[in-house]
């Protein structure tokens, strides 16, 4: 008992639990930046601060607002719309924040001597990720610094995501709860899963490009794109360092249906991997399942209804959350544990 409890004190304090829940926080906060991101993008609200960090020269948006005048004539191109700027420096403020608690995050890891290099490589992404905020207003939206950025914030939750991950499931081993298997995990289900991964992460990057070029309605219907099954496009013309509204036509035909055919790869990817996974990771393997079959449903109810905001913004925090998914997934085959002696005691770990 003594023994055991000692274990449970080394996981609950020693191994840091103001780290673990740290984490969980910023990883929390991460989700939700990306989100606002997207409601951002999908508001046309990116340029709604033509400025940057402030907003018209202010740092808050009822400043810019009690000098309209003044601000208008500072920017007769771009007037103050308070809509979209309030979009985009509540966004600006939660990354801001997300900024701070990494970096907390950075100096308890260093105490702790855990994850040192991860979290100075996570340090530097969200100095690039702010660079690209920056950019993304100076360089008038270009495609490619919008999607960068987006995938630069779907890479600083997926950081915070692992350490969580990884913190878990190193506190559960010290406290006794769990233990590791025999041998219950191929390298056949680790390679596929690793597989999956990388095929959602491009899958993600093809919506990213299919959002920052507006070429979300660019096929009507479901499931042919404009009556055709294999549609006329500029499948030359999709990738490139483009302005935003360069692409027309056959370009934005050809970037929404190369999305459409990675939703079909992928979707089969991840089906095939929640069948092979599902009795050693039934949770998991659910959780995939429910998030892959969402998702498909919002895409093609992006499509049918005309790309509702509401359903949209959706579309996005989804694909982050099958992101997160399918990193467990990863994490699990690559750390298994199996429970030893029933569930982890109450409070620890958490």
């Amino acid at each position: 008992m003594d023994h055991q409890s000692a274990r449970q004190r080394k996981a609950t304090h020693g191994d840091g639990r103001v780290y673990r829940r740290l984490t969980y926080l910023a990883t929390a906060l991460a989700l939700v930046v990306v989100v606002l991101g997207a409601w951002v993008r999908l508001t046309d609200a990116g340029l709604g601060c033509p400025d940057w960090p402030g907003c018209y020269g202010h740092l808050t948006v009822g400043a810019a607002q009690a000098n309209e005048s003044q601000v208008n004539a500072m920017y007769p191109d771009q007037p103050l719309e308070a809509g979209k700027a309030l979009n985009e420096m509540v966004h600006r403020y939660a990354a801001g924040t997300l900024g701070l608690l990494i970096l907390m995050l950075v100096g308890i890891g260093w105490w702790y001597k855990r994850h040192r290099a991860l979290l100075s490589t996570l340090a530097a992404l969200v100095v690039f990720q702010a660079l690209l905020g920056m950019w993304t207003v100076t360089m008038l939206l270009k495609p490619l610094v919008v999607t960068a950025h987006l995938l630069g914030g779907m890479t600083v939750l997926s950081m915070l995501w692992w350490i969580w991950l990884d913190n878990r499931h190193r506190c559960l081993r010290t406290a006794g709860a769990l233990q590791l298997p025999k041998s219950s995990v191929t390298p056949g289900m680790r390679w596929f899963a690793l597989v999956g991964l990388v095929l959602l992460i491009a899958q993600i990057f093809l919506g990213g490009w299919t959002s920052t070029n507006y070429a979300g309605l660019a096929c009507s219907g479901f499931p042919t794109c404009n009556g055709q099954w294999w549609p006329d496009a500029d499948y030359s013309s999709v990738f490139g360092l483009h302005e935003v509204n360069d692409l027309h036509g056959p370009g934005l035909i050809a970037t929404q249906w190369l999305h459409r055919l990675g939703a079909l790869v992928v979707f089969v990817a991840l089906l095939a991997l929640t069948i092979k996974v599902s009795r050693i990771a039934p949770r998991l393997a659910l959780a995939i399942g429910t998030l892959l079959g969402v998702q498909i449903s919002l895409g093609i109810g992006n499509v049918l209804f005309g790309l509702p905001l509401a359903m949209a913004d959706a579309h996005n925090a989804v694909a982050a959350l099958l992101l997160l998914a399918v990193l467990a997934l990863n994490h699990h085959l690559n750390h298994p544990l199996t429970p030893a002696m029933g569930q982890a005691p109450k409070g620890v770990c958490t």
